[in-house]
């Protein structure tokens, strides 16, 4: 099996001084400007902002480094379960020993907490959280050789969706009227085994954890009074290969293996795009002194004062944390 790559350049660790024309008048304004800043002493307010700020950004990428490392445990494992099918049979016994190990896997992830049961890690926030439910008591993709008008009424919302499902319509066409409707609210919704399975960004899992008011003409959905049906929330990822692996029938579950390997690959470079917002915030908002490169081209007098240390052992932090998940989804 092969993975995708998912490496990235490296993050600096400062940001460079820009190059400069030597006695040009702008180079001169703008090394001017800079030591003006740097000799430019904070109050005390202003001080206590900055620690405040880089408290805040190092407890971040604390919680982005962990959910890395447990993404990584679990992508391991994955893999090389992945590879042990695609090189030779594996016999019942052999398959049991691995549903057992997997069993094991979900009960440590749960009780570390960084990962909740699809996998998600919980350190994601705002548009990089995605929530998946699927409409498994409807089927709305599959061929009927009847026309049927489906409304569907979402929680919190004043007015009802209505689409058109023709006479051997493709899933594809469906699923483009669902979203022209479901893209305002944050929703999307996609196939999934030949079901509808509705995503939602961050806040928008309120709406899809309430039922969904639906009214059809007894094609797909019942004709008469509207019926409430329930999204079903995405199943515990591991639970299908655990309970496969102890039937004997793994290899039954390749699918849904591969697509929790591409998920982890999607979770991880969602994690490190969060962690270089953080390093660009630090590079917008706070002083150049503390985030600026030192070297030989720019000397500043005296050590670097402690916030400075700091800051710059943050950035380590950042890079070591980011390169520590993705040495790990290389492909072999």
């Amino acid at each position: 099996m092969q993975v995708n790559n998912a490496r990235l350049g490296p993050v600096q660790s400062g940001v460079a001084a820009p190059a400069t024309i030597a006695g040009s008048p702008a180079s001169g304004e703008d090394k001017a400007a800079r030591r003006e800043r740097q000799e430019t002493p904070l109050s005390a307010p202003g001080r206590f902002q900055q620690w405040g700020r880089l408290g805040q950004a190092q407890n971040r990428v604390a919680q982005l480094q962990a959910a890395e490392q447990s993404l990584s445990q679990v992508y391991l494992q994955l893999r090389t379960l992945a590879q042990r099918m695609h090189a030779s049979a594996m016999s019942p016994e052999q398959q049991g020993r691995w549903g057992e190990q997997l069993a094991r896997l979900s009960e440590q992830l749960q009780r570390e907490g960084q990962l909740d049961a699809r996998l998600q890690p919980r350190a994601l926030e705002g548009d990089a959280a995605r929530y998946r439910y699927q409409l498994d008591k409807v089927d709305l993709l599959g061929p009927r050789p009847v026309r049927e008008r489906v409304s569907l009424l979402l929680a919190g919302q004043q007015q009802a969706m209505g689409i058109t499902i023709a006479p051997g319509q493709r899933p594809a066409e469906t699923l483009a009227q669902l979203n022209r409707h479901l893209a305002p609210l944050g929703i999307s919704a996609e196939s999934e085994q030949g079901r509808v399975q509705l995503v939602a960004k961050g806040k928008a899992d309120a709406v899809l954890r309430q039922p969904i008011l639906m009214q059809g003409e007894g094609v797909r959905v019942p004709a008469g009074e509207p019926v409430l049906i329930k999204a079903s929330p995405e199943p515990d990822a591991l639970a299908p290969l655990a309970e496969a692996a102890r039937k004997g029938e793994l290899l039954s579950e390749r699918e849904h293996l591969n697509r929790v390997m591409t998920r982890i690959q999607d979770y991880a470079q969602r994690l490190q795009a969060q962690r270089q917002l953080i390093l660009q915030q630090m590079a917008d908002d706070w002083p150049a002194p503390a985030i600026e490169q030192r070297g030989d081209a720019a000397p500043l007098a005296g050590p670097a004062s402690r916030f400075e240390q700091l800051v710059a052992a943050l950035l380590a932090q950042a890079n070591v944390s980011r390169h520590n998940a993705v040495a790990l989804l290389r492909k072999e």
